[in-house]
């Protein structure tokens, strides 16, 4: 019998996620004007599904290269999918819609036009986002090819402004002659890992990725390894790099592993394990109150903002404190639900739960109409009816 309601509990926890399902809304498109370059730029949005609906903010993903649909659909089709999963947490993504690529990305022949661009990206386009979006000041670069070089640039450039950088297949020993190395960028990372204080150092994140086939792997990877060597050198300081060496993969089929394996990287700090969820849900090694506090001191640590946790592992949190009479913990956890999430018929019916187990009719009735109110069906009325009676009893 305990083994078949071992089962039930973690069915519940998959099917409440399954059910909960987020996503990216629908593309916009908006024009954000470059100052120093007085031209207007093509920007695409995608915000969190219940954006406008949620009360809280959420970090920016920016992806360059926009213009190629198939690259734009692939990571928004990945965020969509590590939302959903609670992989990542939900965010804002910004694709960046390339005028001239060369003259924009390419920082080791084209220096002076690309700091230019780097400056739009920094300023107007960060500006306008923090002005008209929910966002948090948490910012994730995203590039391939030349936008892979572009990125780390702007890393080593503005470390405080860029603190997560994912560069698939980057262009960072380029223009590749003899297979030597001998890049402006590679420099740069060189002596940002010198001179940059250890404490700075292990809040940055940089995922890197290259592969093995193809002519233009061959000169790229290169490159990444050297910048590997590099990190390698300075382990002792830095702790949040990752490279991947994937084998087999030629320059065009990299994003397909390196994307969604660097946003893993990223927010790798905010995830909410299976394992750790089972171990509060199945096996009872811990409480939600100590998880909940370790990963939010973690999540300070880590990303110096407060990103808001899954909701689905904050419901089944709140649920298991009730259902072991920690209902103090229940009632506050379902109380920061309530904030983050005001029109959620399920945190209204799970606060009227607490209330019903606290002896509190009246609000158990408040709180059971106010689901009803939100829901599409009529599920709460019978619990209304019900305690309703109960009070006309008592008052009797």
């Amino acid at each position: 019998m305990k083994k078949i309601s071992t089962i039930i509990a973690l069915l519940s926890v998959l099917v409440t996620a399954s059910a909960q399902q987020v996503k990216l809304g629908d593309k916009n498109t908006i024009t954000i004007h470059s100052s120093k370059e007085n031209i207007n730029r093509t920007i695409y949005l995608q915000l969190p599904k219940n954006y406008g609906i949620e009360n809280k903010r959420y970090p920016l993903i920016i992806l360059f290269d926009a213009q190629d649909k198939s690259l734009y659909n692939l990571t928004s089709s990945i965020i969509d999918r590590m939302t959903w999963t609670n992989d990542i947490p939900e965010a804002i993504f910004l694709g960046v819609v390339q005028n001239n690529r060369s003259q924009e990305l390419n920082f080791e022949k084209s220096e002076q036009t690309t700091k230019i661009f780097l400056d739009f990206i920094k300023n107007d386009l960060l500006d306008y986002v923090n002005k008209n979006y929910k966002a948090n000041g948490y910012v994730t670069l995203i590039g391939h090819s030349l936008g892979g070089q572009f990125v780390t640039n702007a890393m080593v450039s503005y470390p405080e402004i860029f603190p997560s950088v994912i560069s698939i297949s980057g262009a960072l020993n380029y223009p590749n002659k003899d297979n030597t190395i001998n890049s402006k960028v590679i420099s740069k990372v060189e002596r940002y890992l010198s001179a940059t204080s250890v404490s700075s150092l292990k809040k940055q994140k940089y995922y890197f990725s290259s592969g093995d086939n193809g002519f233009q792997e061959s000169g790229f990877k290169s490159g990444a390894l050297k910048v590997d060597s590099l990190y390698k050198l300075h382990k002792h300081n830095v702790v949040n790099w990752q490279f991947d060496f994937l084998k087999g993969y030629n320059h065009m089929t990299t994003p397909l592993h390196g994307i969604p394996a660097g946003l893993a990287f990223v927010f790798k700090d905010w995830y909410i394990s299976d394992s750790l969820a089972m171990d509060v849900l199945i096996y009872h090694k811990t409480s939600p109150s100590v998880v909940l506090k370790d990963k939010k001191i973690n999540i300070a640590k880590s990303y110096g903002v407060n990103i808001s946790l899954p909701r689905n592992a904050l419901f089944q949190f709140a649920e298991y404190s009730l259902s072991q009479g920690k209902i103090d913990d229940a009632e506050a956890l379902t109380k920061n639900l309530l904030n983050e999430y005001p029109d959620d018929e399920e945190v209204y019916g799970l606060m009227a739960e607490i209330f019903v187990k606290k002896g509190d009719i009246s609000n158990a009735i408040k709180y059971y109409e106010r689901a009803q109110s939100k829901s599409v069906t009529n599920k709460h009325a019978e619990k209304i009816k019900d305690l309703k009676k109960d009070q006309l009893k008592s008052l009797k």
